[in-house]
């Protein structure tokens, strides 16, 4: 059974399903750390500096480190943080020479 076609059908016919609360609400967890991400860029927009370094930053370990602390549950949750990913990359490099 497609996940896809339980989703649509609840979504007509259930929208206040407990299985599609559940759904919105891990993705909302999911997405919240690249939200407040998107949200950092765009305050820092124009006031930022990027200068490339020999070795990892003092200051970027605890990013880092956090970056495999993610688990990625399903397919679907990881393609849509790596859409919010490259667009928050887009914005990040627009207008780099």
């Amino acid at each position: 059974m497609s996940t896809n076609l339980v989703y649509d059908v609840l979504r007509r016919h259930e929208p206040h399903h407990i299985l599609l609360e559940a759904a919105w609400a891990d993705a909302a967890t999911g997405l919240l750390r690249i939200a407040r991400l998107g949200d950092f860029l765009h305050r820092i927009d124009g006031r930022i500096r990027h200068q490339s370094l020999d070795c990892v930053s003092p200051l970027s370990v605890p990013i880092l480190l956090e970056i495999g602390r993610e688990a990625v549950a399903s397919s679907a949750r990881e393609e849509l943080l790596r859409d919010a990913a490259q667009e928050l990359s887009g914005e990040a490099t627009e207008g780099e020479p």
